[in-house]
């Protein structure tokens, strides 16, 4: 695996000259329930790209991880730290233009956290007209969401719950306080077809307006055979598309 962090200056020029494609894993610092550690996002999206770049050994080059992201709708719990949209932009922006500067105009974002979705798409939309650089996002939870939607077992789901914490479970077990796992708060009033995980209409919501507690689902429903399915899935469309990523940059 080519760790750009962990080589040399005459190591990473000569997996420069081999590469195909940058893979750059981002998450969260933000609360997690009562039994997720705070880097959670982080930590399974660390977990995702290291396997990705693994697989695609010469093709790929692992960049370092950004550990924070857009979190201000987990601001009312203590200790959540969280970029403004433009600082995630200008990050994603200058990381994407530092690497075509290196020859690498094809950038995987490995993505854990929601909030951050909406930065990510406008940065490629940004980079691919100003820059030529092609920046692709995936995300465990929507490579996996058919797959999800049928195994979860709570109306409410997305934070914390059984989904995402068996995803903890199978990739980043360190994150996971199993024996601080209890009955979920009982879910907040949220106006018409705002709810996640199907919301129909767009509305800010801070996340303790969803749950006193911060999670939202059971996560007494979570399992690592659960995890190993969703990841399964995931991983496997994440690495077909990384693979047809990678030969595209050699046309």
């Amino acid at each position: 695996m080519n760790e750009l962090a962990r080589m040399v200056t005459d190591e990473i020029g000569e997996a420069l000259t081999r590469a195909r494609i940058a893979i750059l894993p981002i998450g969260s610092t933000e609360q997690h329930g009562r039994h997720l550690t705070y880097d959670t996002d982080f930590a399974i999206a660390d977990a995702f790209a290291r396997r990705l770049a693994a697989d695609l050994g010469h093709e790929a080059v692992l960049c370092p991880g950004l550990p924070y992201g857009l979190s201000e709708h987990h601001l009312p719990f203590a200790g959540t730290l969280t970029l403004r949209p433009a600082t995630l932009l200008g990050v994603l922006r200058d990381v994407a233009e530092s690497l075509a500067a290196a020859g690498l105009r094809r950038i995987l974002v490995v993505n854990g956290h929601g909030g951050n979705v909406d930065a990510v798409r406008l940065a490629g939309r940004e980079l691919r007209r100003d820059h030529g650089v092609i920046m692709a996002h995936v995300m465990w939870a929507t490579l996996a969401g058919d797959l999800i939607q049928d195994l979860m077992g709570s109306e409410r789901y997305g934070h914390a719950c059984e989904g995402e914490t068996s995803v903890a479970m199978a990739l980043a077990p360190q994150v996971v306080r199993a024996d601080r796992i209890g009955p979920p708060d009982p879910a907040l009033p949220v106006l018409p077809h705002a709810a996640p995980p199907a919301s129909r209409v767009d509305l800010p919501l801070a996340y303790d307006a969803l749950s006193a507690g911060g999670a939202l689902g059971d996560a007494r429903l979570a399992g690592l055979e659960l995890g190993e399915k969703i990841v399964a899935t995931a991983y496997g469309r994440a690495l077909e598309f990384a693979r047809a990523f990678a030969a595209e940059a050699e046309a």
